[in-house]
Parts: structure tokens; sequence; C-alpha cells
């Protein structure tokens, strides 16, 4: 019986010292988020308004594009002249007819890739040639007022090339939106604030950020093309050592998942994107050794390295029973201690 309490208690033990290692990663940066101060930084207006455009990859939900486009047309902003591109994929006609006399711009793609990859390099090909920055919006994405602003301000003030901004929940209607809408917090906590406190780059999350036209054909068009097109763009970014802003007053409305099939869904593609990407570029990372010196970048392979945090919960959790059961079914074991020899 002693050899057996002894191998479960060393299996115990080596699952909990494996899994301390991100939790204490965790802890690191939620910790540090506490001390971020968001400057109130502020653009003055120059005497002519700086061009922006908008993108929206719509892919069908017409009653979805028609609100976030119509939202985004109205947005009020002291420093830009807002241009809004639909890419249409799957959209009704009637649909673009109302989207044009909205004032939008729509450009109709036949999509054989369904990538929002394929749709933003598709993108690429109507941005005025006079019109340095972009700003990338789901289809569902709302800005809250002031979001232009104050995410064109930090880029433009702080020399930032790419910012991202700070992306919420919509609704909180179900247990499941609730969950992704904590879950998205969190991530803001950990992976936005509490890097750039340490002086790391955001994350990215795929939507709600600016960035330079010229940076997106450099990096985005013809490099990324799989379905975790922010990673990986990410990715690359880090590669080039191109540092990533974070601007925690400019929020973007996000709609949540509501039922626990898409929820699922949703985690099960994003893990199996973590693992291939993964996969890919720790492979690369070995073949360039240069690479490994590269702080920001080794750090964005390791959080490719952890599980995701369901998991690791989930993984205490056992642990946690594991404890119970070792204490209860060899109580004179642990009452003792093991005498190995």
């Amino acid at each position: 019986m002693d050899i057996l309490y002894t191998i479960l208690l060393v299996l115990n033990y080596g699952l909990l010292i494996v899994i301390s290692i991100p939790v204490l990663y965790f802890l690191f940066y939620a910790i540090a988020s506490l001390f971020f101060r968001q400057k109130n930084i502020r653009a003055i207006p120059g005497d002519s308004k700086r061009p922006v455009t908008i993108v929206f990859p719509a892919y069908q939900e017409d009653a979805v594009i028609l609100n976030s486009a119509g939202v985004a047309l109205n947005h009020h902003s002291e420093l830009t002249e807002i241009d809004v591109l639909v890419i249409a994929d799957g959209l009704q006609a009637s649909t673009i007819e109302q989207l044009r006399n909205q004032g939008a711009r729509v450009e109709e793609i036949i999509n054989k890739e369904r990538t929002k990859a394929a749709a933003l390099t598709f993108a690429m090909h109507y941005i005025p040639e006079h019109t340095q920055e972009m700003i990338i919006l789901d289809i569902d994405n709302v800005m809250a007022d002031g979001f232009v602003d104050y995410i064109l301000a930090t880029k433009l003030k702080k020399g930032f090339r790419i910012v991202q901004g700070h992306r919420t929940a919509k609704n909180q209607n179900t247990p499941y939106a609730v969950l992704d809408a904590i879950s998205e917090e969190i991530n803001n906590s950990i992976f936005r604030r509490g890097h750039r406190v340490v002086g790391l780059s955001s994350a990215l999350i795929g939507s709600a950020f600016i960035c330079d036209v010229a940076l997106f054909n450099e990096e985005f068009v013809g490099h990324v093309k799989s379905k975790g097109e922010d990673k990986e763009f990410e990715l690359r970014l880090l590669q080039q050592r191109i540092k990533i802003g974070y601007d925690d007053r400019a929020i973007v409305y996000d709609e949540k998942v509501q039922r626990s099939d898409a929820f699922y869904r949703q985690r099960k593609r994003w893990m199996a994107i973590q693992r291939d990407l993964q996969h890919a570029e720790s492979k690369k990372a070995l073949q360039n050794i240069h690479q490994l010196g590269n702080i920001e970048y080794m750090n964005k392979i390791y959080q490719l390295m952890i599980p995701p945090k369901i998991i690791t919960i989930g993984i205490i959790t056992m642990g946690a029973i594991a404890s119970q059961f070792l204490y209860f079914h060899f109580p004179s074991a642990t009452m003792r201690g093991v005498q190995l020899s």
C-alpha cells in the first residue's frame, strides 16, 4: 500500500508543480494589471480631419451588420473623417442596397475559404490611397462614444503602429454569455493591462484595433491565412519587434455566445487553433535561434503552450480531489509519512 501511496503522491505533486507554473504566470500579470493607469491622452484636431477606414468583414447576418455599420456611420469624431467599408460575403441584395444608402461602401467577395483573413486581404484593395489608418471590427461590434478619438490619440501620441482597444460584453443575458464576458475581462486584465504595465505588448483580440494601413499590408496581406488570423498576425508583429499598444478607454461592445453548444464549439475551435500555432511557431523558433532572445515573441509562444484556463481549473480541481482521496484512503501513510528505502 505504501508503494501505491508513494506513486499517487508523486503523481499528484508532479501535477501540482507543472500546473503551478501557468498559475503563477497568470497571477503575476493579474497583480501587475492592478497598477495599470490609462493616461488621458487627447490628440488636438488639426486643420483637416485625418481619414480612417473602418472595415467590417460581414458573412451573412444581415440584420446585425445593418445595425453595426449604422452605428459606425453615426460615430462622432473630432479627429477623423470616418469611412465605413463592408466586405459582403453572402449578404442579401436588399441589405447591400440599404448599407450603401446609409453611406457605407460595400464590396462583395466570393470567399470560397470563408475566412476572415481572406476577407481582410480582399479589403485592402479598397482602402483609399490617402488613408493611413484602418480599424478592424467584427460584424457584431458596436463602438462606444469616443472610441475612434481615444484609440487614434493613443496611437499618434505614443508612436504605436497598432493599438488594441478594450473589447467588452454587449450582452449578459444567459449564463454562457456571462461566462464568456468574464473570460473576456480576465484576458483584458492579464494579457493587456498587465502586459502593458511591465512594458510588453498587448495581446490582439481580432477586432477593435487600429493599425497602420502600410503595416497591415506588410505583415498581414500575403502572410496571414489561417482561421486564427489574429494570433498569427500578432506573432508576425512580435517577430519583427513591433510593439502593440492598448487603450482601456476605447471601448467596443462585442456580442457574446448565448448557448452551450455555441460556447463549446467556440472553445473547441480556439483550442485547435492554439495547438496548430503552438506546433508551427515552436518549430519556427527553434529553426531561428536569434528569435530566442526576442522576449515578446517567446512570451507569446509560452502563452500558446499554456492549457486553456478552463482546463487549468479542471486540473487543479482534480488535484484537490486526488489529495482528499489520498488522505481518506491511506490515513496511516498520511499520518506517519512514507518511509522510502
